[in-house]
């Protein structure tokens, strides 16, 4: 607002001076928005603009990194149609399910199935005060997505968007692709552990001084199972209004062809948005969302990176001359392979694994208005799901170049061909009634209220069936097959009552108070225990309306938050786990005379009193603004407990070898810290320049409270008492043994006495042995620190955005077949191993290779890597052309994403962005995307 003397003037020439207010957006939160310098729980939100949109995001969920603190971000997986982001909010809450419960549009759902173009904001409930609206399912947090809609009164807006991107892998394992050495390496490990060599000096002369691809092949697989791959996605939305109707509607395509061979996806979406104001007391409306997606992969996708880290050898040709694949080319005399094929390529030709989905999501809604400030809200809402998936294999093989016939490793598939169809079908419904009170008294008291019931609904319905021994390959039918039938059909219910309601009151814009409550019953747990009550209660003081500070010009705003509140979790395997189950099976049947009499037993113990996980957060939180507004810092501190975490412990054989039961008895510990700066400088002025950096950073640290009393088994990924949770667990590597005098010295008293060469461990209780007591933590596998940062410029029609993401404090397990040289049986070999130890090697911190190792190859922290890692995640640059040909405004741009990451030095294997609880072995790796789009508004 600017105050201009009229002083006697009728003409006034004012420049209008944009700055940010921040303080005065509103947010969404639980059932409704609130203004956000009001809001006393722990709320953040994103706004979904073209700088999002842009992005080649194949998830919606992908978006969100490096955007809001306290919420971890790890896209595992760049498979196409199979690539959503792992959220987690505050940490690992629990040993269930801790994924954050997702709202869009007040309903329950998931991002996949939404348009990230149709966005309009996402915000996240990270304390148990905001999120207590929502009960039993928030205890790892809430994400609101609040899709666009058209506004009254508003002419039609077209607004077309199209991009196409390349893709390509990332990052990759750096592996030995020289056939000669890669052979050499293999005959000095067989030498290290006493045994002959196999590849004689004449075959890697020959490799060494030959170079036809075909007979003398040096292969880095990469480069044959991975491709450059196209992404292109086209958007078309329509929204406006009259001045009783608004309406929006999108729709989409997207189009992705994936980094790995044979592996794609396809969909198509639409959007539709209505509401009508009936009269001055009625408004209804409806949404409509439906999406048809395809996707494909090899028939059996596990048997690639089994193959390719179990093998690939370099010595292998990836096609022989006539097209047909290749196979171990490093052949013997009597041109016999000298090792067993193992072609990845193979694997990824060999048929195909084919998912259909359509899902649909309709709602409606009416809006009963008794007065200014009470309004009742009925939304009914129906969403299904079919996915229908096929799966068939074919029988390929390789050939060598002498002509034989080469079966990739253990290819048990070769010998059956079968053709197998799943059918899932999710239905999901639910009713919800709210009854909103909003009301000023007098000029100090603001007070605001809602209150509602929702029932909801879900059935899951699958059926499954396959058959062996079809014809022929391509014959893909399951009723061709003629042997190894089997059918199986089952059924899942789900049931939930909720009650709700939440008080706002707001005294003089100073004092500002909020309580909530929701009680859920849930078919999960028996009646006595079905019930959950889930209070919350914040408070917030904005001191700077406080009279004493009416005179500073320091703040612009200042507030000091506070909240409480308790959670609920039921979020676990299984929709009836209180009810004891009969297995009917071919285990639990028994032959009589010959004919097989069918027999059921109880396979698996309950706990009737089983109930709800709870959770309890504190919160603390201050905000602080500037300038206007311009520049704010924000910080929280939070505590957060669960308690009666639902486990299967141990039970003892005596009992019958039936399954565990699941109990409430374990417990967890989060705490942690989160920080927010932003500064934002806007002129006002198109052609000047303005800009606005932010970032953001956590801290959180993990702790496992209670869990069988602090006795839990020793094991890579621990879960204990005193520990964070799956915190890595095992031998500490202090050196290699330079001689065999020092081994045996050191490990006197162990049962297998290594050699020079092979590593050193720790003997923590010197008793001259390797076992159990040795054990020690060596890392811990959640994040204790996450952190994000945004720079946006524009100038003259130019704009540029650049987004960070990283984390830290975090260790991975990094061994696996591609790590371990050479595997059990032969495998990959990074380049890391061409510093192994050697008698005449001795400056090292690798030790021998050999096959096969036990020793070296023990759980360890050789094998543990700090996997730190700052990207940067996104950067875009675009210009806008304004009223061109008829057009309103047209914006092209460039956008690069995961190109630039810096990691820890020692870390090998894909993009670090991955999941910490697996050493990476079978990953879809993450595709670096630089695309060209161009959004077009008419």
């Amino acid at each position: 607002t600017q105050e201009v003397p009229i002083n006697g003037r009728t003409e006034f020439e004012i420049e209008m001076v944009s700055q940010a207010i921040t303080g005065e957006e509103m947010v969404v939160v639980g059932y409704g928005t609130q203004e956000e310098i009001n809001v006393t729980g722990s709320v953040e939100s994103v706004d979904f603009g073209d700088e999002i949109t842009n992005r080649p995001v194949t998830n919606a969920s992908q978006a969100l990194g490096g955007k809001v603190s306290g919420l971890w971000v790890s896209q595992n997986s760049g498979q196409p149609g199979n690539d959503d982001a792992l959220l987690r909010v505050r940490g690992w809450g629990t040993l269930n399910n801790s994924s954050p419960m997702v709202i869009i549009d007040g309903v329950e759902g998931s991002m996949a199935h939404i348009n990230s173009n149709d966005i309009e904001s996402v915000s996240v409930l990270k304390d148990a005060a905001s999120a207590a609206i929502y009960g039993s399912k928030a205890a790892n947090g809430v994400v609101l997505v609040t899709t666009k809609s058209g506004e009254y009164d508003e002419q039609p807006q077209v607004r077309l968007s199209s991009y196409i991107g390349f893709q390509s892998l990332a990052r990759t394992y750096d592996i030995i692709d020289n056939s000669a050495e890669y052979m050499g390496l293999w005959n000095q490990a067989l030498i290290n552990q006493g045994s002959d060599p196999i590849f004689p000096e004449t075959v890697i002369n020959d490799f060494r001084n030959n170079s036809d691809p075909y007979r003398y092949p040096n292969t880095n697989f990469f480069e044959e199972v991975y491709r450059t791959a196209v992404i292109n996605k086209q958007n078309i939305s329509i929204s406006g209004g009259s001045e009783s109707v608004r309406y929006f509607l999108s729709l989409n395509r997207l189009n992705q062809e994936g980094i790995m061979r044979e592996t794609n996806s396809e969909s198509y979406g639409v959007n539709l948005r209505i509401e009508s104001k009936i009269n001055n007391w009625l408004n209804i409306g409806g949404r409509v969302n439906g999406e048809k997606q395809n996707a494909q992969e090899p028939y059996d996708m596990g048997r690639i990176p089994y193959v390719f880290a179990n093998g690939a050898y370099p010595f292998i040709a990836p096609y022989n001359k006539d097209g047909s694949f290749g196979a171990v080319q490093a052949l013997n005399s009597d041109g016999e392979m000298i090792v067993g094929n193992r072609n990845p390529l193979i694997e990824a030709y060999n048929g195909f694994d084919k998912s259909d989905e359509l899902y649909t999501r309709m709602s409606s809604f009416a809006e009963f208005k008794f007065a200014e400030y009470l309004n009742l809200k009925s939304d009914f809402t129906f969403q299904q799901s079919n996915i229908v998936t096929d799966n068939y294999n074919e029988a390929p093989v390789g050939y060598t170049s002498t002509g034989t016939k080469a079966v990739n490793l253990d290819n048990y598939q070769i010998e059956t061909l079968e053709a197998s169809r799943r059918h899932v079908y999710n239905l999901n419904y639910q009713w919800q009634n709210i009854l909103n009170f909003d009301k000023q008294f007098g000029e100090n008291h603001d007070v605001s209220a809602i209150a509602g019931m929702q029932i909801e609904s879900k059935t899951i319905k699958s059926a499954f069936a396959r058959r062996q021994e079809q014809p022929k390959e391509g014959i893909t039918q399951v009723s061709a097959g003629t042997a190894g039938i089997i059918a199986e059909g089952n059924m899942q219910d789900f049931r939930m009552v909720s009650y709700f309601g939440r008080v706002n009151y707001d005294f003089s814009d100073k004092y500002l108070f909020e309580v909530n409550a929701r009680a859920d019953a849930s078919s999960r747990f028996a009646k006595g225990n079905r019930w959950g009550v889930f209070p919350g209660i914040s408070a917030g003081w904005r001191i700077t309306n406080e009279e004493f500070m009416a005179d500073q010009n320091i703040f612009s705003d200042l507030k000091i938050r506070g909240s409480w509140g308790k959670l609920g979790n039921q979020d676990i395997a299984g929709y009836w786990p209180y009810l004891t189950t009969i297995t009917q099976n071919f285990g639990t049947s028994y032959n009589f005379g010959g004919s097989l009499a069918p027999g059921v037993a109880v396979t698996s113990l309950v706990d009737e009193s089983i109930t709800w996980e709870t959770t309890t957060v504190s919160d603390v939180g201050f905000e602080m603004y500037f300038l206007d507004n311009r520049l704010f810092f924000k910080t929280t501190f939070f505590d957060k407990k669960t308690e009666d975490i639902i486990v299967r412990l141990p039970i003892p054989q005596t009992l019958g070898g039936v399954g565990a039961p699941l109990e409430n008895v374990g417990e967890m510990n989060n705490k942690g810290v989160e920080l927010n700066a932003n500064y934002t400088n806007a002129t006002g002025n198109s052609d000047g320049l303005s800009y606005s950096i932010g970032a953001n950073f956590s801290y959180v640290t993990n702790e496992v409270t209670k869990f069988r009393g602090g006795n839990s088994p020793d094991q890579l990924y621990l879960i204990r008492e005193g520990y964070s949770y799956r915190s890595l667990y095992g031998y500490k590597a202090t050196g290699i043994y330079q001689t065999d005098q020092e081994a045996q010295e050191h490990m006197h008293a162990n049962a297998f006495t290594p050699e020079a060469g092979d590593l050193r461990y720790e003997d923590v209780n010197k008793d001259g042995a390797l076992n159990f007591q040795d054990n020690m933590l060596l890392g811990n596998t959640i994040p204790k620190y996450t952190f994000g940062a945004n720079m946006d410029f524009s100038y003259k029609g130019f704009d540029l955005n650049v987004l960070f993401q990283g984390r830290a404090g975090v260790t991975v397990n990094t061994q696996d077949s591609w790590t371990r040289p050479l595997g059990i049986s032969g495998g990959t070999i990074t380049k890391r191993w061409r510093e192994a130890w050697t008698p005449e090697n001795t400056d090292t911190d690798i030790p021998q290779i050999t096959i096969d190792d036990n020793w070296n190859s023990r759980n360890s922290s050789f094998w543990m890597n700090d996997l730190w890692f700052l990207k940067v995640k996104n950067i875009q640059l675009g210009y806008t052309l304004s009223s061109i040909a008829g057009l309103n405004n047209v914006n092209v741009y460039i956008n690069a994403q995961n190109y630039f990451t810096l990691v820890s030095e020692d870390y090998e294997g894909y993009d670090p962005e991955r999941s910490t609880f697996t050493s990476g072995y079978s990953t879809y790796p993450l595709p670096k995307t630089i695309s060209f789009g161009v959004n077009i508004n008419l």
